[in-house]
């Protein structure tokens, strides 16, 4: 596991879902922001299979998806997790850590935060 993250970068994992339960498997998750020994955190899914989420106003297609993932990607923009470095065990990074392009990252945190503002 890396020492430090960075915005954009994505990873697989189990993190506890805001209600309190875990995944029964790995899930892809994006990093939108560093905080210290913090990491601010979205739930994404692929979209095959699933494409009728998209209608959804909370779920986002991210055009640009690779890197870091390696198929038709969509994120959850109601799924910010604010999660402790320490407790991120057993993950491992997507595409070797590689971001997410600059003007995806931007638009969806831009979108994060128009969600967590209103």
């Amino acid at each position: 596991m890396p020492r430090s993250f960075a915005a954009g970068q994505a990873f697989w994992g189990k993190i506890r879902f805001p209600d309190g339960d875990f995944p029964a498997y790995d899930r892809p998750y994006l990093i939108i922001g560093t905080d210290g020994e913090y990491i601010e955190i979205l739930t994404v899914s692929s979209v095959e299979g699933k494409e009728w989420k998209l209608s959804i106003p909370t779920n986002r297609e991210i055009i640009n998806y690779y890197p870091p993932f390696p198929k038709n990607t969509f994120v959850k923009l109601d799924s910010f997790q604010k999660i402790h470095v320490k407790d991120l065990t057993g993950i491992h990074m997507a595409a070797g850590g590689k971001t997410l392009d600059e003007k995806e990252l931007s638009e969806i945190i831009i979108a994060v935060n128009k969600i967590k503002d209103s």
